[in-house]
């Protein structure tokens, strides 16, 4: 029914819609399309009702659905509840409860009484794939379209697996992720299957400038084949420690731009959930040697009490000026700013000009 590169197409969908959930539309439209139904979808139990990620139903059969009919579906209740990952047709399933309001006023009225459907996850609230067509004279289940759908059906729950975990990753990063933010380093957490879970902003502007790296598809990917090798390799490392190595990898990745590589760090990080099992994830620290580290001084003022002046002229050596020249830009002497320097010495415990600075190197995070 489909060639090779179709399927390879509408599998891409399918795993694009795991970390765009707004992808599923149009993944979901592919496989309506492939099979020649004229509606289809993900339904999704919930508490009272039914969620359902649709293409290609009109708006007022999905206004009544919602409204009335849902508590009616028998077609889809009863793949709920049935088995997960057979395939189930219209004809089963609809001569159920043929003639009842249901397959009569919407089932019927909106060409929906024929299709295949399918049970993709389990527990109380699963998920199933919807393909309604129209009841003809011919049966809409032919060994084709079975045979396509049974053969999407796993890279369907795959797909909603790493969806459901990296939602998992999000809610538990939630309260994190402004921390993570303010860091000046790069820091990407990424979960199942190597996507990226939450980036940082300064992850965000190194990937964005595609000096080395870049995020294709959901993933941080390094230009060059062999860095990119080892930084799939040291995620690896990461995700499959066994709690002793708390590090998946340390390497450098060059820049196309000639300025000095990026250093990049993976480490693995795992938490377990209320059921003892483990949520693997990994962070992965993108540092840009080109980054002058600036120190606000506020913070200085704050750690060390420091004046307002002290904490300037601070600064101003932390960048590598010399006295003169910070005499000159401040329009005072220079026993002036020897004299705040040895305030500086006093209040930070430092002795020398070159452990000062290296002092206020450390301090931002």
């Amino acid at each position: 029914m489909v060639t090779v590169d179709e399927f390879s197409r509408l599998v891409s969908g399918i795993y694009r819609s795991a970390v765009s959930p707004g992808d599923w539309v149009a993944a979901l439209n592919e496989i309506r399309c492939a099979v020649g139904a004229i509606g289809g979808g993900l339904s999704t139990a919930e508490a009272t009702s039914r969620h359902l990620t649709n293409v290609n139903v009109p708006a007022e059969a999905m206004t009544s659905y919602g409204q009335y009919y849902h508590h009616f579906d028998y077609v889809v209740a009863a793949v709920e509840t049935g088995p997960v990952g057979l395939i189930r047709s219209g004809t089963e399933l609809v001569g159920l409860k043929a003639g009842t309001e249901f397959e009569a006023d919407w089932m019927r009225r909106y060409q929906m009484d024929d299709g295949l459907f399918v049970r993709l996850t389990d527990g109380a609230m699963p998920t199933c794939l919807i393909l309604a067509a129209p009841k003809r004279s011919t049966q809409f289940d032919t060994p084709d379209r079975v045979t396509l759908v049974n053969a999407l059906v796993p890279h369907l729950q795959l797909s909603l697996r790493t969806q459901h975990h990296v939602r998992e990753l999000i809610d538990d990063h939630y309260d994190l992720a402004p921390a993570i933010d303010v860091l000046r380093h790069g820091i990407a957490i990424l979960g199942p299957n190597q996507l990226v879970v939450h980036l940082n902003s300064a992850a965000n502007c190194i990937l964005r400038a595609n000096d080395g790296l870049q995020l294709r598809a959901g993933r941080i990917e390094a230009r060059r084949a062999p860095v990119d090798a080892e930084l799939r390799r040291s995620v690896d490392r990461a995700f499959t420690h066994d709690g002793l190595d708390l590090w998946g990898g340390s390497f450098c990745c060059p820049r196309p731009s000639g300025q000095r590589p990026y250093v990049i760090h993976v480490m693995p990080v795992h938490q377990a959930t209320d059921t003892s099992t483990q949520i693997r994830r990994a962070i992965v620290v993108i540092i840009d040697p080109e980054l002058k580290a600036e120190q606000p001084a506020s913070l200085l003022r704050r750690l060390y009490g420091l004046t307002a002046a002290e904490a300037d002229i601070a600064l101003r050596i932390a960048g590598g000026a010399e006295l003169k020249q910070i005499a000159d830009e401040l329009s005072v002497s220079i026993t002036t700013v020897r004299k705040h320097l040895q305030h500086l010495y006093d209040k930070t415990g430092t002795h020398r000009q070159a452990e000062l600075v290296r002092l206020l190197l450390t301090l931002h995070p």
